[in-house]
């Protein structure tokens, strides 16, 4: 900048001291010349280089003073420079306001969009639901369930759990079986101890409509029910290739099928809270203290006989396998590692049962049984 303002003076002052200047001038030009300082402007640090602009101005003023300019006149030579450096840093201060302002703006509205999405329940579930689709969708190409994207330093997975935690279940020999349970007694006696329990009469208080539900009555409510007809399910599998969860529907209400098994989950909120209308809440789950999730998941089979235990790809701190109809074998298996240490069950789900699990410790499997029908629910709660 300096040698360039020392250019501007110079011709700004050719015409009155021409002559004079033109001696001196040739040798401080040449020393203000910026070009022969390129190679050690680069090595300079930055308060060198304000150094060197401060000692570049120094000769500017010299050079002025020397060849006759008075003060008024020198700070009217740099009136231009001056006054570009002041508007441009207003203007450059002002466009940085402004921004900065679009921004606090905008990340303003994505917490508190943030904050809706989370505090508001609906929102939140359709939120959960199009993310959940989304995930399905990219599977293909790319296995998110053994890869993350970004690593959560605070959490710490069932296989990362020390062998010593499993005490909870290397106890536990058998499964128990019990009726007219209470809230409390399931609750306090089994879920948070972490010990599984069947309730043999589970649906007892259930309409008889839903106690004799059939896989033709599940297939006709998706058909004729418009939002369970329009959203995809998650997890669905079947011995049936090429199909999803409608296909099979469709071609179970056209008589078109005989012997299968097929499993998903209503993983969309809309169509999970129009499923619930096939089912009751289990008598003994508290009203209070146990959130049973919007998600469902179901199991329908016919005149099948499976011999691979099928993985049940839902789980949250509290798992209920209802047997609505036939009958069905369930693994009850503890995650790793306590799974080298607790014992593992195989348990006869009939009719009418339900399997009480809680999902920190268990996961669960099923395996389809020869039956006219068998149908299953699986429901997930919090507490």
């Amino acid at each position: 900048m300096a040698s360039l303002l020392s250019r501007r003076v110079s011709v700004a002052g050719t015409n009155k001291v021409k002559d004079k200047s033109s001696a001196s001038g040739t040798a401080d030009t040449g020393a203000l010349d910026c070009s022969k300082h390129s190679e050690l402007g680069k090595k300079m640090t930055l308060q060198e280089k304000l150094d060197f602009i401060d000692g570049e101005i120094r000769k500017i003023h010299m050079f002025c003073t020397k060849s006759g300019y008075s003060a008024s006149q020198i700070e009217h030579f740099a009136e231009p420079f001056l006054n570009r450096s002041s508007s441009h840093i207003s203007s450059v201060i002002w466009v940085s306001g402004k921004a900065w302002k679009r921004r606090a703006v905008a990340l303003t509205t994505v917490i508190v969009a943030t904050l809706f999405l989370f505090r508001y329940d609906p929102a939140y579930k359709l939120a959960s639901a199009i993310s959940k689709q989304g995930a399905i969708q990219v599977l293909p190409l790319w296995d998110w369930t053994s890869d993350c994207l970004v690593i959560n330093p605070l959490h710490v997975s069932n296989d990362d759990l020390d062998p010593s935690k499993c005490e909870v279940c290397e106890s536990i020999d058998r499964v128990a079986r019990i009726k007219n349970a209470t809230a409390d007694r399931v609750m306090d006696d089994y879920v948070r101890r972490d010990i599984p329990v069947i309730v043999t009469d589970g649906t007892k208080d259930w309409a008889t409509s839903k106690k004799n539900l059939s896989i033709g009555q599940i297939a006709e409510a998706y058909n004729n029910n418009p939002v369970l007809n329009k959203y995809d399910s998650c997890g669905y599998l079947s011995n049936l290739r090429k199909l999803d969860h409608l296909d099979t529907l469709a071609m179970i209400s056209a008589g078109k099928l005989d012997k299968f098994f097929a499993h998903w989950i209503n993983c969309n909120y809309y169509a999970a809270k129009a499923f619930r209308s096939l089912y009751q809440r289990p008598y003994f789950v508290p009203q209070d203290t146990v959130y049973i999730d919007a998600y469902n998941w179901l199991s329908v089979s016919a005149n099948y006989s499976g011999k691979i235990y099928k993985n049940i790809n839902i789980s949250d701190s509290m798992m209920l396998y209802i047997q609505v109809k036939g009958q069905s074998r369930v693994k009850v298996e503890s995650w790793k590692p306590c799974d080298d240490l607790c014992s593992k069950f195989e348990e006869l789900l009939r009719e009418g049962e339900i399997l009480v699990v809680s999902g920190g410790i268990w996961r669960l499997y099923y395996l389809p049984l020869m039956a006219p029908e068998s149908i299953s629910f699986v429901l997930t709660g919090s507490f």
